[in-house]
């Protein structure tokens, strides 16, 4: 991935140690083991990091474009979606159906993408183009897809399906007494020819083993739509799911015995089982933290940038401290309040992601979740304002280790010799202690037991693809403070 690392920031926190904290992981030793606890703190320094992209494959779709009131930066967003069939899907038998001239003709078509959410005004007037994608360059469930993929890849051109439609989160053209329903599901229609459906059909019923599974549909039937934002500002949805409707008419028999047509109709879902991906094109975001506004980095979404953290290991184990035991390291990074007074301001994003950079995409391309040694999590706490890591000391050992055993330190060297080897070894990796804070959507499951006690656990780490703006206190104005707790037996 292409990373443009910007500004360089050293950010500042401020980390007290009370009485409480300086006794963390004493208390489970016996008192005649002769421990001796001590505490230090450290300057850490971070920059903004602009990033082209993230992972995309999620069922977060976005379609719109605006501009963040707080930052000036533009926000475009469109996707690619398939849609998704039942196995062993099925028509009506085809002498049920309305046929001419031998083929089976449908009535109409549309595609709905209804709204999960919306940011900006329900009125502002959008307009979108919508065009098939090509069976003959499929987008591949093994593949990787990022933000900055380029939709006309695997759109068809020459397909003669392509529609380009104005909308607006209300519409207006829905009766007051639907619109104002708690039935009612804001959605853009997207009316397609009935020739489209007409043809569907007729694959169905001419080569039935098109419509066995999802994958055979995709790659022979129907591989998609592009939804692209062309026109309008102000305005973006957070699309809940995308559905493909064929309407016809078929016969059928009534109770009496007689013949009658009824209206038909077979719905195929934008769903988890098959690739939906998002497009995001953010403008201004190097201009943003070049401007000389370095008293703090930047958190922002979608794509956009992160945080980059750079830990003082080399700190952290120098010296006396070299043989100790870190019990703790606790690190804080304290927002910054948005100086805008808007109500279209973005929200914050609510859960940041430590990782190591060299695992910062990876670590969901390979659907990880932290394991509190390289990756942690950490929440928004409105009560100090800041994001908390609480202890990351496996993580300081880790780096610590990593680097002893890669640059080739032997027990009992001098503190100089170690001096050398790191050297020469930090030359060629130099990205061995540094993290990146990432904002993602944590998605839980809850079970309760026969007791009826329940239980969260962490089932996947999404990259946020919410609109979200934040800033970390720091930069030129100070440091942040990593506190760190040692142990280590009484001479």
């Amino acid at each position: 991935m292409v990373i443009s690392a910007v500004a360089f920031f050293s950010v500042a926190v401020c980390v007290s140690c009370d009485e409480d904290t300086a006794t963390i992981g004493t208390g489970v030793m016996p008192s005649g083991d002769g421990m001796t606890v001590n505490s230090d703190t450290f300057d850490v320094a971070s920059r903004s990091l602009v990033v082209d992209s993230v992972l995309a494959t999620t069922n977060d779709c976005r379609l719109g474009r605006i501009v963040d009131p707080e930052t000036q930066t533009l926000t475009t967003c469109g996707f690619l979606a398939q849609f998704h069939i039942m196995d062993n899907y099925s028509f009506p038998k085809k002498e049920k159906m309305i046929v001419e001239n031998g083929r089976v003709i449908a009535d109409s078509c549309d595609i709905r993408v209804f709204i999960r959410s919306y940011y900006g005004d329900s009125l502002n007037t959008m307009k979108i183009r919508v065009q098939e994608l090509d069976t003959a360059n499929v987008m591949e469930e093994t593949d990787v897809y990022y933000t900055n993929i380029d939709p006309s890849q695997y759109v068809n051109q020459k397909s003669p399906y392509k529609k380009e439609l104005t909308f607006a989160v209300k519409d207006l053209t829905v009766a007051d007494s639907l619109l104002n329903s708690s039935s009612y599901y804001q959605q853009i229609r997207v009316k397609l020819p009935a020739s489209y459906a007409t043809e569907i059909l007729n694959k169905y019923y001419d080569h039935p083993s098109y419509f066995t599974d999802s994958y055979e549909f995709i790659r022979h039937v129907c591989p998609g739509f592009s939804f692209e934002t062309i026109g309008g500002i102000g305005t973006m949805i957070n699309v809940d799911v995308s559905t493909l409707n064929i309407y016809f008419r078929y016969h059928t028999t009534q109770s009496d015995g007689s013949d009658t047509i009824v209206d038909g109709m077979q719905r195929m879902g934008a769903t988890a089982e098959v690739i939906q991906s998002t497009h995001v094109d953010n403008t201004g975001l190097s201009a943003l933290v070049q401007d000389g506004q370095d008293a703090y980095t930047y958190i922002k979404t979608p794509s956009g940038i992160f945080t980059e953290v750079e830990l003082p290991i080399s700190d952290v184990v120098a010296g006396t401290h070299y043989t100790d035991t870190i019990n703790s390291a606790r690190i804080d990074f304290v927002r910054r309040n948005n100086e805008v007074n808007s109500k279209y301001s973005l929200s914050l994003p609510s859960t940041l992601l430590m990782v190591r950079k060299s695992e910062m995409f990876k670590f969901f391309e390979e659907g990880k979740v932290p394991d509190e040694i390289t990756s942690f999590l950490a929440s928004y706490s409105s009560t100090t304002n800041a994001y908390s890591f609480t202890n990351i000391a496996r993580l300081v050992s880790y780096c610590r280790t990593l680097r002893d055993k890669e640059a080739g330190v032997m027990p009992g060297e001098s503190e100089t010799v170690r001096a050398e080897k790191y050297a020469a070894w930090e030359a060629d990796n130099p990205d061995w202690n540094k993290v990146v804070l990432i904002p993602v959507q944590a998605v839980y499951t809850t079970t309760t037991s026969s007791y009826g006690t329940s239980t969260k656990e962490l089932l996947r780490v999404n990259n946020d693809m919410s609109l979200s703006t934040t800033r970390l206190v720091g930069g030129s104005e100070g440091g942040i403070k990593l506190t760190v707790i040692y142990s280590k037996f009484a001479q």
